[in-house]
């Protein structure tokens, strides 16, 4: 298997390279000019849910273009399939993915139901998270278009970008462990609301730890996934599996309150 590409053996990859400077700068531009991309977008999606979906379709599909860029561009004696990581390390199989996949959702979910209980103790009461209230905003219809953003396009482009590029990308400075640490903190980090805080206000624990330390958790089994497959179809589909079972349970709250 053709894998002398990638930082897995030590060695700095053209492709990789080019791959992580395009998605950064495509990050940049999209943070510069959003709210001129909103305004352009504005009469073509009328309404906030349509134009969030809009703009969250681009900000991901922009990782796979400049991807898909660098693949073209870079070591061309390398297949797409292997650039894209979509082969398997020799030796692993999926049916190891089962096992890892349930013991990666019950740590996820009991880290955060254990910290949700720990902050109520210490009198930290949960607030309601701001996708929570933005989906309560939500027609049936939108939800479930936002459901398919949630479960299928940002796995795809996350497990890209994290554990596929930046990933081999830190590889090359840093030991494996190292590496996983740093992306994966770097993953949950990114997931955190920004919310300028009110003057006198205490600090938001609920809103900066709860998102960040279960999200760690399940970014070092994603990245645990990848390292073992050399492969991002794991990650995805474990990404995908987290998400979904995160959008049933945001359904079941905000229609029919479980969990309020």
């Amino acid at each position: 298997m053709r894998l002398n590409y990638d930082t897995f053996t030590g060695r700095r990859s053209v492709f990789v390279c080019v791959a992580a400077c395009l998605i950064l700068l495509s990050w940049v531009a999209f943070a510069v000019f959003s709210r001129q991309l909103a305004e352009l977008l504005a009469p073509v999606l009328p309404g906030k849910a349509r134009l969030t979906a809009g703009l969250l379709l681009i900000q991901n599909g922009l990782v796979v273009v400049s991807i898909l860029i660098a693949g073209l561009l870079t070591e061309r004696k390398y297949t797409m399939k292997e650039k894209f990581a979509l082969t398997f390390e020799k030796g692993y199989s999926m049916h190891f993915f089962l096992p890892i996949f349930i013991l990666a959702m019950v740590a996820t979910f009991g880290v955060q139901i254990g910290l949700n209980a720990l902050l109520k103790h210490v009198g930290h009461e949960p607030k309601e998270q701001s996708m929570v209230e933005f989906f309560r905003t939500l027609k049936p219809l939108a939800f479930v278009c936002f459901a398919m953003i949630t479960v299928i396009v940002a796995p795809i482009a996350e497990e890209l970008a994290f554990r596929h590029i930046f990933y081999r990308f830190v590889r090359v400075f840093l030991y494996k462990k190292e590496a996983a640490v740093a992306i994966s903190l770097v993953f949950a980090l990114i997931h955190v609301p920004f919310t300028k805080p009110e003057a006198g206000a205490p600090f938001p624990w609920e809103i900066f730890v709860i998102p960040v330390v279960p999200l760690f958790v399940l970014a070092l089994f994603l990245q645990r996934e990848y390292e073992h497959s050399h492969s991002v179809i794991p990650s995805v589909l474990m990404h995908a599996g987290f998400n979904l079972i995160s959008v049933i349970l945001l359904a079941l709250q905000v229609y029919y309150g479980v969990g309020d």
